[in-house]
């Protein structure tokens, strides 16, 4: 899922970590400051496409999110955070067969 950035209300920080997709290109990281405990800053948890290659331009500047530390929900669903740290994906119960980014699955 990518959200608009104005959609959050909390303020994000530029971090200097990156990485590239092979699909959508570069992508830019944030970090966000723990409204709940201002001296606990989630790093790198949030990512976001400022030059998103051809295909993909509608996500520009739009905001995805790990599904952790935090608690993420699909229509009312729990979802659980892709297997693995190199993928972003949230899983829910209509995902079915093998998931990429854990032992064994070549991601």
């Amino acid at each position: 899922y990518y959200l608009p950035s104005d959609s959050i209300l909390l303020p994000l920080t530029r971090s200097s970590h990156k990485s590239f997709c092979e699909w959508k290109g570069a992508a830019t990281y944030w970090n966000i400051t723990d409204p709940g405990n201002g001296s606990q800053e989630v790093k790198n948890r949030i990512w976001s496409y400022e030059k998103p290659t051809k295909g993909f331009e509608s996500i520009k500047d739009y905001l995805s999110f790990y599904a952790g530390p935090w608690d993420c929900y699909v229509d009312g669903e729990k979802v659980e955070p892709q297997p693995g740290d190199f993928y972003g994906g949230w899983v829910t119960s209509d995902i079915e067969g093998p998931i990429k980014g854990g032992p064994g699955t070549w991601g």
